[in-house]
C-alpha cells in the first residue's frame, strides 16, 4: 500500500515538472517580439528552392522551402515572375 502511494506521488511530481516545462516554453514562444520580414519580388526563372538556399545556405533547404510556403500561404512551390514573397 505504501509503495503505491509513493509511486503515485512520484508520478504526480514528474507530471508537474513536465507540465511546468511546457508552460514555460509556450510562454517564451509568445513574448510579443515583433517579427520583421523582407519583401522579395520573384524574378523570371527564379525558383522557391533558389530563394530558400539564399536565405540560409547551411539549413536544410526543404525545411526553408516549407517555412516560406507557410509564411506566404503557398499551396505549391511554383512561383510567378513579379510575385511578392515575404522572407524572414
Amino acid at each position: 500500500m505504501r509503495g503505491r502511494v509513493v509511486l503515485g506521488l512520484l508520478a504526480s511530481m514528474v507530471l508537474g515538472v513536465v507540465f511546468s516545462a511546457v508552460l514555460v516554453t509556450s510562454s517564451q514562444a509568445f513574448t510579443g517580439t515583433p517579427v520583421t520580414y523582407q519583401t522579395h519580388r520573384v524574378l523570371p526563372g527564379e525558383t522557391l528552392w533558389e530563394i530558400a538556399r539564399g536565405i540560409d545556405p547551411d539549413a536544410d533547404t526543404r525545411e526553408v522551402v516549407g517555412q516560406l510556403m507557410a509564411l506566404n500561404g503557398l499551396p505549391t512551390a511554383a512561383l510567378l515572375p513579379g510575385q511578392q514573397l515575404r522572407l524572414p
